[in-house]
């Protein structure tokens, strides 16, 4: 018995993975490929498939964190693609901001 597309779909959902913002975010991540000739293919590939990654994955959290409605979604995950590593970097600085070390250390010498 062949597994039906309907299916696979839902098995990648079930895995965190959306087709449709994973193919926004590698729109976004061919936009950026107009930015600069000067990549090599491996470059322009990881570009591309980084671009896709960040949106499946940062679209719902980013989205939730700014409580953003459903109709949001593709066009923010466009913007993660096209934002790609560089946006995962910035989403990083501003989680381990708000979970500074100097919160956790004021706590240990407080023991």
């Amino acid at each position: 018995m062949k597994p039906t597309t309907l299916s696979i779909i839902q098995i990648l959902k079930d895995f965190g993975f959306d087709v449709i913002l994973f193919i926004a975010g590698l729109a976004g991540g061919i936009v950026v490929l107009n930015r600069s000739n000067k990549l090599t293919r491996i470059q322009k590939f990881s570009t591309v498939l980084s671009g896709g990654l960040t949106a499946n994955y940062l679209t719902p959290l980013v989205a939730e964190w700014l409580n953003l409605s459903d109709k949001t979604l593709y066009g923010l995950a466009f913007i993660l693609g096209y934002g790609g590593l560089k946006f995962v970097e910035i989403f990083y600085i501003s989680f381990h901001n708000k979970f500074s070390t100097s919160k956790i250390t004021k706590s240990e010498t407080d023991e």
